[in-house]
């Protein structure tokens, strides 16, 4: 029987996230895995794996934020803007005031403008920047808006600061610790990346690929799996019964009168929601058309929900 769900890996360092990936399948032995928010190969820490009709959840991931606890050197900057680059400048004035490097820190917290380095997977005219940055060239990027919800100095043992970072998707960690360098006047990089959350899925759950290759060798292989509605647990949930069973898995849309009788949770129109059914099977995924409140008064004929993906368990 396939395996449809998420597992949470706890990444090593000194691989990428496509490398775990692949060690994933071969270690499952099923056809599709897909990974959500990758990580760098000197990080560690909360991967989510997408497994077979999992991977159809990917999407519903990509803006989740993250946090990480990540430990930045001061002094030294790198062309990678992290520990495996090459130096391109290094002072010993490093500031030892650690009020003031605390308010510089707490500068960082909120909404701003990051600009995207160099050595990431991003591309340019189809060819990754990493791959132009190897070979010596450089092109101008536009600058990204995230967020930084919340940063706190968990240990500072200068040159080492360590940082424990909530943040939005897209955030490169390198940049944030090169940024707080400059800020500084002093230059920085990171030297050590843990992710600790993503989204729900935290690192208390995550998993090491040995642990995931030792249950299937013993004969356990949905042992970490999380099951697909549950790995939906932030959303609202509609349970359903036949006829809209049928319906909903032949991706016909649910009118006002189809969902008569059903309960349906207090949300907004453009809200997501999971549709299962009473045994917890995952349907769909929807989003409202409407606010769910006022439904009943709504023409019978008007579409409740947009189906975006459908699931078969």
């Amino acid at each position: 029987m396939d395996m449809n769900g998420v597992i949470i890996i706890n990444k090593p360092s000194g691989i990428s996230s496509s490398d775990v990936v692949l060690k994933a399948k071969r270690i499952l032995g099923v056809r599709k895995v897909g990974h959500t928010g990758t990580l760098d190969p000197l990080a560690t820490g909360v991967l989510p794996l997408c497994i077979n009709e999992g991977t159809k959840l990917a999407p519903f991931f990509a803006d989740c934020e993250k946090e990480y606890v990540a430990t930045l050197r001061l002094g030294i900057e790198t062309d990678t803007q992290d520990r495996e680059g090459k130096i391109i400048q290094q002072t010993e004035a490093i500031p030892q005031d650690v009020d003031r490097i605390q308010r510089i820190v707490q500068e960082f917290r909120g909404i701003m403008l990051q600009t995207p380095p160099m050595f990431s997977a991003l591309k340019h005219k189809g060819v990754p920047l990493y791959r132009i940055a190897r070979a010596g060239g450089w092109v101008a990027r536009n600058p990204r808006t995230i967020t930084i919800s919340g940063i706190e100095i968990l240990a500072c043992a200068l040159p080492f600061i360590t940082l424990r970072v909530q943040c939005s998707a897209g955030t490169y960690m390198r940049t944030l610790c090169s940024d707080i360098g400059r800020k500084l006047s002093c230059g920085a990089h990171l030297v050590d990346l843990q992710r600790v959350r993503n989204g729900t899925f935290h690192i208390k759950d995550a998993v090491p690929l040995e642990a995931l290759q030792e249950g299937t060798r013993n004969g356990h292989r949905t042992r970490y799996l999380i099951p697909l509605n549950k790995a939906l647990g932030g959303l609202p949930e509609v349970v359903v019964d036949n006829p809209l069973i049928t319906q909903i898995r032949h991706g016909v849309q649910s009118t006002v009168t189809d969902v008569g009788g059903i309960e349906l949770p207090p949300a907004h129109s453009g809200q997501k929601a999971k549709i299962v059914t009473a045994q917890g099977q995952l349907l769909a995924v929807v989003e409202f058309l409407m606010d769910t409140e006022q439904a009943a008064s709504c023409a019978p004929h008007l579409r409740v929900w947009k189906i975006l993906r459908t699931f078969m368990n």
